[in-house]
């Protein structure tokens, strides 16, 4: 019922625009039989409202010329292009012929209509000053409401409209961030494997396997707009794990890692860019005693992410030339958590500080683009 609604609505297809067009004209020729001849109701002229729905019948001509000719000419080829004062000067034209049409139907169709039938007339002589400012008021009341129609129509496709391009710049950028994971992290850590294998050690299958599953989840399982958030915790502690394969001794790394992760989404590349970017500025520019510190924590639906690292003067300038990473995950998250997280990064000479505050289950998500291909007929 709310599929065929929503099409009767808005869809383009020839039956439901006609469906919809015809159950507008009725409902006004209903309406504006019913107000004009309601005065009429219980009294000597009871037959004159019948008779007013009629006249609302035979004026219809003159409230669709007005009514399509805004729609479909003025607003699409000037008004809605700023083209306002062609727009304007047009539908005042427009306005003086569908009310000049009002005594022309009245004098050529509606008396000739009601002497046909014998319905009393109470005005013998036509009043043309008095037809031509009830054609007015009549035709200006119908087109305003198609045109306020047509008007929230067309806002509603434009919403839609930015919301799947939204849609797209989100998935563009999720891409140029799963490009930007540290090339020479992979490379450093391939190297490390490599020795690692020369020297016979039991870590070597258990490393591959790690950056088997962390570049499989940055190529082929992030194109989604959300994954599990189970998913996401799984290939942080890879991560870790990989960099502590790298680093061994020259790392002090703690991590703290806890709450339900089952049953909750996230956007996907959302936490790893942080944990790469202390591993890249912070633990691999410090040619001694390199830490860092994770506490990640999920109570409820809001998860709460801190990571502290030291840091060198060296690593501090680097950081300041290289936050495209960074600036990346600010955008997504004002994208996509746009009023239901707190990011706050700190920094000094020695530490760098990331604290975020999430709110999982307020996530934004375009509508389909199924919706797009509605038009706004």
């Amino acid at each position: 019922m709310d599929d065929f609604f929503s099409r009767l609505v808005l869809s383009d297809e020839p039956a439901y625009r006609i469906g919809r067009h015809t159950l507008f004209w009725v409902a006004c020729w209903i309406f504006m039989g019913f107000i004009y001849g309601f005065v009429y109701l219980n009294t000597e002229y009871q037959p004159l409202f019948l008779m007013s729905f009629a006249e609302s019948f035979l004026f219809l001509p003159q409230h669709m010329l007005l009514s399509y000719g805004i729609i479909y000419f003025m607003l699409p080829r000037y008004i809605l292009k700023n083209r306002y004062w062609p727009g304007i000067g047009g539908t005042l034209l427009l306005i003086l012929v569908a009310a000049l049409m009002s005594p022309v139907i009245q004098k050529f169709l509606i008396i000739p209509f009601k002497e046909a039938f014998e319905v009393p007339i109470l005005v013998k002589r036509l009043n043309l000053f008095h037809s031509f400012m009830g054609g007015l008021r009549g035709s200006m009341t119908v087109a305003g409401f198609a045109v306020a129609i047509k008007l929230v129509k067309h806002w509603y496709f434009k919403k839609v409209e930015n919301e799947i391009l939204e849609k797209e710049k989100l998935k563009a950028e999720l891409q140029l961030l799963k490009g930007q994971l540290e090339p020479h992290f992979i490379f450093n850590t391939l190297n490390s494997i490599y020795s690692l294998s020369i020297k016979g050690s039991d870590q070597t299958s258990d490393a591959i396997l790690k950056l088997s599953n962390l570049m499989r989840y940055t190529l082929t399982e992030c194109n989604g707009l959300t994954i599990p958030l189970a998913k996401e915790v799984q290939i942080i502690n890879n991560y870790i794990e990989l960099g502590k394969t790298r680093m061994r001794e020259r790392l002090d790394l703690t991590v703290n890692i806890s709450g339900d992760f089952h049953h909750k989404k996230i956007a996907p590349l959302l936490l790893l860019p942080f944990l790469e970017n202390s591993f890249k500025y912070g633990a691999h520019e410090m040619l001694a005693n390199a830490w860092i510190s994770l506490d990640l924590t999920v109570k409820g639906d809001v998860l709460k992410f801190k990571l502290i690292n030291g840091r060198t003067a060296e690593s501090e300038a680097r950081t300041v030339s290289s936050q495209i990473g960074l600036q990346n995950v600010k955008k997504r998250l004002a994208l996509m958590y746009p009023s239901s997280h707190e990011l706050r990064i700190t920094e000094d000479t020695e530490t760098f500080i990331v604290q975020l505050t999430l709110q999982l289950d307020k996530i934004k998500i375009p509508e389909s683009d199924e919706q797009v291909k509605l038009s706004a007929g």
